[in-house]
């Protein structure tokens, strides 16, 4: 009988010592971050770590900036602090004169808790003490919360995801808005060709056209140059090989100016030089010594340009240039003068050119 009393208090001295044992088995602790911008926030948390010291969390502090913004980048920065450092909670406080808000998010079931508490003074006096203590309690009640998996606060609407647009590529990039444009002086280039009626041939006159010039807002200046084709004018007696060259200066004003359209308006003016070898084809002729022959050319201009990428473009002109000083071809009969090929005095022309805007 007593061996039996015996075995029995050991069972359950065994049985005690077991489940002793067993409660004193330690809880894995699970991770909260609190974003501490301020040295108060600091002072703050220890706090929340002292009322908080019996609870399974480890409250790890994250030095930075203020969760600022529209609601939902907060809860987006809240979502990738709490992702990247695999913690079931984030904690931050906002100072408002002598009240503090303590803000407290769960992002895996989206909740937010926040609440208001008042705190006077700074770290260290007796008054600010206390509403430390307060906000201290708070937060404990929020841990205690998520522990027991009832979180506090309101579900937070989940934002929509931030799109990302990839890049394009260099040839499909538009122009910006001309009024992101804050460029005050753009240089460009045109290159491209030229037809000019001049009345010498029926076929008129073609050429390299080449600009450069500098576009203001209102205003662009623009200097260019004509390497022309020669035109050969034979009427079965001489032949005639004209050459033409010309430069000048013309400045115009946009009347209608978007991100992808130009017109513009303008007038210019110019040196023209003629430069002419004859050649006789009948014996009793006798050919003039070749010759150069300069001239002044003056005239409106009208252009439309189309930007079909940032800094690419085409541009059309369409001109007339009264000419003064043309030379007048024609033979010497006994002493007077024989009109054979007069030139317009005024000379429609047209240019196509490439614009480079670098």
């Amino acid at each position: 009988m007593a061996s039996g009393v015996v075995l029995i208090r050991l069972g359950l001295v065994a049985a005690l010592c077991l489940s002793g044992v067993s409660r004193a088995e330690p809880v894995s602790p699970w991770l909260a971050v609190a974003r501490v911008t301020t040295e108060e926030d600091g002072a703050l948390l220890e706090r929340v770590r002292g009322q908080s010291s019996d609870l399974p969390v480890e409250l790890r502090a994250m030095p930075g900036p203020t969760l600022e913004g529209s609601p939902q980048s907060q809860w987006r920065s809240i979502v990738e602090l709490a992702g990247v450092h695999h913690a079931r909670a984030v904690l931050w406080f906002q100072r408002s004169g002598p009240e503090v808000r303590i803000h407290f998010a769960q992002p895996a079931s989206r909740h937010l808790f926040v609440r208001t508490a008042r705190l006077e003074g700074a770290p260290g006096a007796l008054e600010w003490s206390a509403g430390a203590e307060a906000v201290a309690l708070v937060v404990r009640s929020a841990l205690r919360a998520v522990e027991a998996g009832r979180p506090l606060g309101e579900v937070v609407e989940a934002p929509p995801p931030v799109r990302e647009d990839l890049p394009l590529p260099p040839e499909l990039w538009a122009m910006p808005p001309a009024a992101e444009d804050d460029t005050p002086l753009r240089w460009q280039v045109l290159v491209g060709g030229m037809a000019v009626l001049d009345g010498y041939s029926s076929s008129g006159h073609q050429g390299l056209w080449i600009g450069s010039g500098w576009e203001f807002r209102p205003v662009r200046v623009r200097f260019h140059v004509l390497a022309g084709l020669g035109e050969s004018l034979a009427d079965g007696r001489t032949r005639v090989q004209l050459d033409q060259y010309a430069a000048g200066l013309w400045v115009d004003t946009p009347l209608l100016d978007t991100e992808t359209f130009r017109w513009g308006l303008g007038a210019g003016v110019g040196a023209l030089v003629f430069s002419r070898t004859t050649e006789s084809q009948f014996k009793r002729i006798q050919a003039a010594r070749p010759s150069l022959t300069p001239a002044m050319l003056v005239g409106p201009e009208m252009s439309l340009r189309w930007r079909f990428s940032r800094r690419v473009g085409v541009e059309a002109f369409l001109g007339a240039d009264a000419v003064m000083g043309r030379p007048l071809l024609g033979y010497s009969e006994d002493g007077n003068f024989v009109m054979r090929n007069e030139g317009w005095g005024v000379r429609p022309r047209g240019v196509l050119a490439l614009v480079v805007m670098p």
